[in-house]
């Protein structure tokens, strides 16, 4: 496998990370995305996520380098086949998954949304930076309407990133989504592009950057973050298990381990 691009210099707002721990109980769902350059941790994580007991898997774009070319889906199916064999995978488009996209997944659109339990999972397509009306017009419908405690989007870019490049998109994006999300009591939104691990909570609403499935890791620059903010460039999966009106969160490596230090709560109703 070829090197890892690792670039982060660790500052002292994160938390060092102590002794990882194999997680005792099963997962309710995972996410993760971004697993388009090194086959091999893309595999790794597929194996874990199997092993983890997820029940569905939130997935936030980019699985391939170049979406119109049929033998990198060919790949892709090779190493998801398991995972997809027991867990409902739920993917968003990337930037990078190109026409085939719907045809691999059985999509007539690039937006759905489906009812699990009592978590609802909205996946959106933000490759239009959420200029289109009729989706947010379809997302504006469907979240007022729905009954489910826990509700859930899924899309590629992230409204708040920490990578210095991508802060105009992120200005772009969290214009047109980030007030819908907060007026529809979204518990999170699970996104990717940014490749590696963020986390932060603003209006309510808890982002998530799972970005660490296989692509190129980046540099963030934690000052363009928050007190409380975690963070980390590796390659990883979002372990969460449903309690009831609270949804925990433990972030894994490509061993499968958990790393005490970033684990969070994605929600927790009164």
């Amino acid at each position: 496998m070829p090197a890892r691009v690792t670039r982060l210099a660790w500052l002292p707002l994160l938390v060092a990370c102590g002794p990882k721990t194999v997680p005792a109980l099963p997962y309710s769902f995972a996410a993760y995305g971004d697993c388009r350059h090194y086959h091999k941790v893309h595999a790794n994580l597929c194996d874990a996520m199997v092993r983890s007991g997820a029940k569905f898997v939130l997935v936030s774009g980019d699985l391939v380098d170049h979406g119109d070319r049929e033998d990198q889906w060919v790949r892709f199916r090779e190493i998801t086949k398991d995972l997809r064999a027991r867990a409902e995978y739920l993917p968003a488009m990337g930037d990078h998954d190109g026409k085939l996209f719907p045809k691999e997944f059985g999509l007539e659109k690039l937006y759905y949304d489906r009812v699990i339990g009592d978590v609802h999972v909205f996946v959106l397509d933000s490759t239009k930076r959420f200029g289109d009306a009729e989706q947010l017009a379809w997302l504006e419908d469907r979240a007022a309407a729905s009954k489910s405690l826990h509700r859930m989007a899924v899309f590629h870019h992230p409204p708040f990133t920490i990578d210095p490049d991508r802060q105009p998109g992120a200005e772009e994006i969290r214009g047109r989504i980030h007030w819908v999300l907060v007026k529809h009591r979204f518990c999170a939104a699970w996104t990717g592009h940014d490749h590696g691990f963020y986390t932060t909570a603003r209006d309510g609403v808890r982002y998530v950057v799972t970005a660490g499935g296989g692509a190129s890791l980046f540099e963030p620059d934690p000052s363009k973050g928050r007190p409380g903010d975690l963070w980390k460039s590796f390659y990883h999966f979002v372990g969460c298990r449903i309690e009831g009106r609270r949804i925990a969160a433990q972030v894994i490596d490509e061993d499968g381990d958990e790393v005490p230090a970033l684990a969070f709560t994605v929600c927790d109703h009164p």
